[in-house]
């Protein structure tokens, strides 16, 4: 009887003990779930910064995981978050979502096996981290849900033989591979259904890759048969701006310089029908993109007197933006647009008030800062441009700290101090270096280090010393 009673035990039938270590562990609370850490935001609940819980939230839910992997100065990160995800459409019922800094270390690994291929970037995985669906850049609702869609119908082993190679595509691009991401876009183009819920998405994803390889000629192809049928949306607006990156590249090449301006007038005469479009599903953080893209091919045709109409509507638009947006945070969203054309326009410090208010609103946000300094470079106000941009090194991290020091070297180079702008250049070589696998950029490291020997470097056309 007394083995049975032990076996009675083991097996978890229940037994009673008297031992204190038994009936302290009896008392132990149960351990919570990873769930819990999720917090809501509009119709959707989060858990912010921490993928290992995410994952195990998914798992534990047996759930596809959403993965937004954003930084606080991407502008279209913070739009997509103040409007896209608050729309009542998104529902917990069938995804984990988590949002990932990307220049948090805590979240290096995560991003070092998901890679931004820009902000934001956007995955659906399943349990097994595998890749079911991946988005880049500003969507509308209808356009996140398909995604959404799409990723669900990968986890169920569905979705039409153009998924699977959009999908082979975007793992490609997850691991830096353009050339198999490039083959197996073209073969979901050929794959695709006529009313395909992605082709705006495959298009974009597909013109990006063609100029990332500087295949001008292919994203020609691309652009010629495909912009009148690009669409009327955010999507559409960056397939047109990557179209126009290509005609840039065809500069070296005379014998694509008529093809090249046909594609730009093409591209620009596009883009002022879908600025016209008062339907088209634009937030206003993808207008505002919109006009820039517009003003920027418009100076590359040699039309500066047009680009700058364009760019004061840009300025009007923004302004009323900024002054209408409900939070400090949501204001933030637009403070890089808006300090870019205030420079274009050589207008950079009649926004400096506004900014310095707002870095007082958001102590512990380093972009106003940051921003601050960089309108001040651009107004002539070094010693300003200098204490704003030590501010936000303060309270910067990550990758953006490199390119936050590199911008104290830029003040610095403006003020003739060589000894600081050499010691800021060695600091931001430092801080690409010391970043974890996950988060270092070979090419901005070598920039990094070619800034640096650029110091010392003889003027452009000086003579060799003689020995």
């Amino acid at each position: 009887m007394t083995r049975l009673a032990l076996l009675a035990c083991v097996v978890g039938l229940g037994c009673k003990s008297d031992k204190p270590g038994d009936k302290a562990a009896a008392k132990q609370p149960p351990v919570a779930s990873p769930c819990a850490k999720a917090e809501t935001k509009g119709p959707i609940a989060w858990i912010e910064d921490d993928y290992p819980a995410a994952l195990a939230c998914a798992r534990e839910r047996k759930v596809p995981l959403v993965l937004d992997l954003w930084a606080p100065w991407c502008h279209t990160c913070l739009a997509m978050q103040t409007t896209v995800f608050m729309d009542p459409s998104f529902t917990n019922a069938k995804f984990v979502f988590a949002s990932l800094d990307a220049d948090r270390e805590v979240n290096a690994a995560a991003i070092g096996k998901f890679a931004a291929s820009a902000m934001p970037t956007f995955y659906v995985i399943g349990n097994d981290e595998a890749v079911l669906a991946r988005f880049i850049g500003a969507a509308d609702t209808k356009q996140f849900l398909a995604f959404l869609a799409s990723g669900a119908a990968a986890a169920s082993g569905g979705g039409a033989v153009a998924d699977a190679r959009y999908l082979g595509g975007q793992r490609a691009l997850a691991q830096r591979d353009l050339t198999t991401a490039d083959e197996e876009f073209t073969a979901a183009l050929a794959a695709m259904p006529e009313s395909w819920p992605r082709r705006d998405e495959l298009l974009n994803a597909l013109i990006m890759v063609k100029g990332k390889r500087n295949d001008v000629v292919g994203c020609f192809d691309i652009a010629d048969k495909y912009m009148d049928a690009a669409g009327n949306n955010a999507l559409a607006t960056n397939f047109i701006s990557y179209a126009d990156g290509c005609v840039a590249k065809a500069d070296k090449k005379p014998e694509l310089a008529a093809r090249a301006k046909a594609i730009r007038d093409k591209g620009i005469a596009h883009l002022q029908a879908i600025l016209a479009d008062k339907s088209a599903p634009l937030s206003v953080d993808d207008r505002a993109e919109a006009l820039g893209y517009l003003r920027d091919a418009l100076d590359g045709a040699g039309k500066p007197d047009e680009a700058k109409q364009i760019a004061e509507q840009l300025r009007v638009l923004l302004d009323d933006a900024m002054a209408k947006a409900p939070t400090p945070l949501e204001k933030m969203t637009h403070l890089w647009l808006r300090a870019e054309v205030y420079a274009y326009l050589k207008r950079p410090l009649d926004i400096v008030a506004d900014y310095e208010a707002l870095a007082k609103q958001l102590p512990k946000e380093y972009d106003p800062p940051a921003r601050l300094g960089w309108l001040y470079l651009k107004g002539g106000k070094l010693d300003e441009a200098a204490k704003w941009t030590e501010h936000a090194l303060t309270l910067v991290y990550g990758p953006r700290k490199a390119r936050v020091i590199a911008q104290r070297a830029e003040i610095a180079k403006a003020a003739g101090d060589k000894a600081t702008e050499r010691s800021y250049r060695e600091q931001a070589v430092k801080q690409w270096e010391s970043l974890p696998a996950g988060q270092q950029n070979p090419d901005a490291l070598a920039t990094a280090k070619a800034a640096l020997a650029a110091v010392d470097a003889p003027p452009a056309g000086s003579a060799a010393p003689k020995h």
